[in-house]
């Protein structure tokens, strides 16, 4: 056990996930994975700590691997890892896509998926796409472990179920079956290290008859935690695929949101841009719209 001490501040650096869950139930630290909120949060005062357990040695939590019939990301998975990853882009490419739109490069090196979970802003960009594909988060405590839905584990702004005991092991979700389509598609003031002002993860099967098969639509910064779009999704379920329809579902998706005003944005341009952004996704992917183009 490698420990530091600077400005009154303890960093441990333990080795497994056993000495991981020892040490946490000893200290009451906090964890720290990639870190690149960290210092942000202690300026703020939002990360009050005197202990620090970095999560960087302990081995087996970076791994991306297809176990049963889940796929499955370690913990400290980074957003890098998860960009290059043809797991990922077969079982999620909606997740590839925003992990590479995180932040810059440096941030994508060294931000991690558990981080971006535990973290549980409303803007995080991987909880849509994680939203849309029903993963589920696995945490661990010298007592053993437990596994509640991503929908569970958000509570609020930066507050979640997780335990003062416990860390985030895994996440996992189904892969996408062969022929479904997947996008995730975010509003910003710039592309380069930017926050989102809206975000959206769109799922959609069509079946022989182009008919929804399946379809979810999770949405991001526009309410205490990344959110479900159901209502709209309900609308969608057995319909063939038009611009009536799909407005309807934009509209039913903006009814579903609660926005705020903040430095980033007004709600009513959030509301504008969850309309934009799940028409175009369900047009784009119901072949109503060619990709690309302007928003």
């Amino acid at each position: 056990m490698d420990s530091a001490t600077m400005n009154n501040l303890v960093l441990f650096s333990p080795q497994s996930l056993a000495e991981t869950c020892e040490m946490l139930a000893e200290t009451r630290g906090k964890l720290i994975a990639g870190g690149t909120d960290v210092i942000p949060q202690m300026r703020d005062g939002r990360f009050p700590v005197d202990t620090l357990i970095d999560l960087g040695h302990v081995r087996c939590l970076d791994d991306i691997q297809q176990l049963g019939g889940h796929t499955s990301m370690g913990a400290m998975t980074t957003y890098t890892a998860m960009r290059r990853s043809s797991l990922l882009r077969t079982a999620a490419p909606l997740l590839v896509e925003a992990a590479g739109l995180v932040g810059g490069v440096q941030v994508q090196n060294r931000g991690t998926i558990g981080g971006n979970i535990v973290n549980a802003s409303p803007a995080g960009d991987t909880l849509p796409p994680l939203l849309a594909l029903n993963a589920e988060v696995t945490l661990i405590n010298s007592d053993g472990e437990r596994t509640l839905p991503v929908s569970d584990f958000l509570m609020g702004p930066g507050s979640t179920r997780i335990g003062p005991d416990e860390v985030v092991r895994a996440v996992r979700f189904q892969p996408l079956a062969a022929g479904t389509r997947s996008t995730f598609m975010r509003l910003g003031n710039r592309r380069g290290m930017v926050i989102s002002n809206v975000s959206a993860a769109v799922v959609l099967t069509l079946d022989m008859d182009n008919r929804v098969e399946d379809v979810r639509i999770a949405l991001g910064a526009v309410a205490p935690t990344a959110i479900r779009c159901r209502e709209a999704e309900s609308l969608l379920i057995g319909q063939v695929l038009t611009e009536e329809l799909i407005e309807l579902a934009s509209a039913a998706a903006v009814e579903r949101s609660s926005p705020i005003d903040d430095v980033r944005g007004t709600a009513s341009y959030r509301l504008h841009g969850i309309r934009v952004l799940v028409r175009r996704s369900l047009e784009t992917m119901g072949g109503l719209r060619e990709p690309g183009g302007c928003l």
